[in-house]
């Protein structure tokens, strides 16, 4: 990788640099959405063949959770308030729930769409706050 020499390269640099926390939030995003049921059938068919799975997307988004979460600004759960700390643990236990427990599996899928939407509102809202 070559160095920036001129201050233009290296906003150049700055900007290449963050957006990798948008890239991250775009994975986050579409595997919570595929693991709530809002799209279907995710399929890499350029010679691997791999169709992505709920059990998939529920970790992609966990990692992507947790690394962000280690990179924000604040980095301590003690640092939020209540409220943040509410919707920070909310959005993992959801997710895992959904995808781990029967029981909120089938509570979240009996009343689809509105708390499949919901549960990816609280995981989408908690992610948001986690990275402030």
């Amino acid at each position: 990788m070559a160095y920036s020499k001129g201050m233009g390269d290296t906003l150049g640099d700055y900007a290449n640099l963050r957006s990798v926390p948008a890239l991250m939030g775009i994975v986050f995003t579409m595997s919570s959405i595929y693991l709530f049921g809002g799209i279907e059938g995710l399929t890499i068919s350029w010679g691997i063949g791999y169709t992505l799975t709920t059990s998939h997307a529920l970790w992609s988004s966990i990692a992507v959770y947790v690394v962000a979460f280690a990179s924000s600004e604040t980095k301590q759960f003690a640092s939020y308030e209540d409220w943040e700390k509410i919707l920070i643990a909310a959005g993992p236990l959801i997710m895992v729930g959904y995808e781990h427990i029967q029981y909120v599996t089938d509570l979240i899928n009996n009343s689809a769409p509105e708390l499949q939407i919901l549960a990816f509102a609280i995981s989408f809202v908690g992610y948001g706050v986690a990275i402030r």
